[in-house]
């Protein structure tokens, strides 16, 4: 959520390449990898707010290809994501990256993937929280380079104090629940000195877990940060696909203890509750941001 959070935060919206850009991006992609005459053919993908994805076929093998908007800090984003897809799965994930030279701008860093497939099925929480662990144990130890040093947890923290005051204000939030919240907020703050730190994902919804055809793999690693043991499980939880599992049999996954992973919890659907109001999408929502809080609350305070 960084990303999005950090647009927000300055107050413009996440820029745009605009169709004509698209368009020309599309074609020098096209030129890049049909080098030597191989017939090439791309289509652009749906989804994606802050970067520019794309179908590619490249003579009979069929790729993912991601690069990112015109800004050096994009740039080094996805070349952080590219580090961190190597890391975890070598060249069966990541297959290249090339730069790819549209006229009148910067050389675009493009990733060029293999095509996954969606999971056919949802993943339990046993195994959502295997596969972080599996995370965690892979990237101990390594930092990617373009990863920014304020990109932690206590970062997140900061904006959700934020976040608290403005949904309360707006009349999403009644004041007994903010209170709560904040209540929660400062628990988890306190906590953080004494907690070990971890590479996270920071995204990792259903969308975000794809299958190579004999295990899952999680994409989109450009919100990664610092964060601590077991929060991409709690971030997986909060999706509502996974809503049935949201209970006290959800806890005890992470290690941290029921009293913090009731905090990460708060601390996730706060903030995406912020994103929600900022982009209009809370509109379109069927359960309340109060609603959605209260069960967060509600949940055993103790292990």
């Amino acid at each position: 959520m960084l990303s999005k959070l950090a647009f927000f935060e300055a107050g413009a919206p996440a820029p745009s390449a605009g169709p004509g850009q698209d368009e020309a991006l599309r074609a020098a992609i096209a030129r890049q990898l049909g080098q030597g005459g191989r017939p090439v053919r791309v289509v652009p993908a749906s989804g994606g707010t802050l970067g520019v994805c794309c179908h590619v076929e490249v003579g009979a093998e069929r790729l993912f290809l991601k690069t990112h908007l015109p800004s050096a800090a994009a740039r080094a984003n996805l070349a952080k994501e590219g580090e961190i897809l190597r890391r975890l799965y070598g060249t069966a994930v990541l297959r290249d990256a090339v730069e790819v030279v549209v006229p009148g701008e910067a050389a675009r860093l493009c990733l060029v993937m293999a095509e996954l497939a969606p999971r056919t099925a949802p993943m339990p929480p046993a195994d959502a929280a295997a596969l972080v662990r599996d995370f965690s144990q892979m990237l101990a130890g390594w930092r990617p380079a373009g990863l920014p040093d304020d990109w932690t947890i206590e970062h997140y923290v900061a904006h959700g104090e934020r976040a608290v005051a403005r949904l309360e204000g707006q009349g999403f939030l009644t004041s007994p629940t903010a209170a709560a919240v904040a209540g929660l907020l400062a628990q988890l703050r306190a906590a953080l000195e004494g907690l070990p730190r971890v590479l996270c994902h920071g995204d990792l919804g259903p969308k975000n877990l794809m299958t190579d055809g004999s295990r899952p793999v999680a994409i989109d690693w450009e919100d990664a940060f610092w964060g601590v043991p077991g929060y991409d499980y709690l971030y997986w939880l909060t999706f509502i696909e996974n809503r049935p599992h949201l209970s006290g049999a959800a806890f005890g996954r992470t290690g941290l203890g029921a009293p913090l992973e009731r905090a990460i919890l708060a601390l996730v659907v706060l903030l995406k509750s912020e994103l929600s109001v900022r982009s209009g999408a809370h509109l379109r929502h069927a359960v309340p941001i109060e609603a959605r809080m209260a069960e967060v609350l509600a949940l055993p305070a103790a292990s």
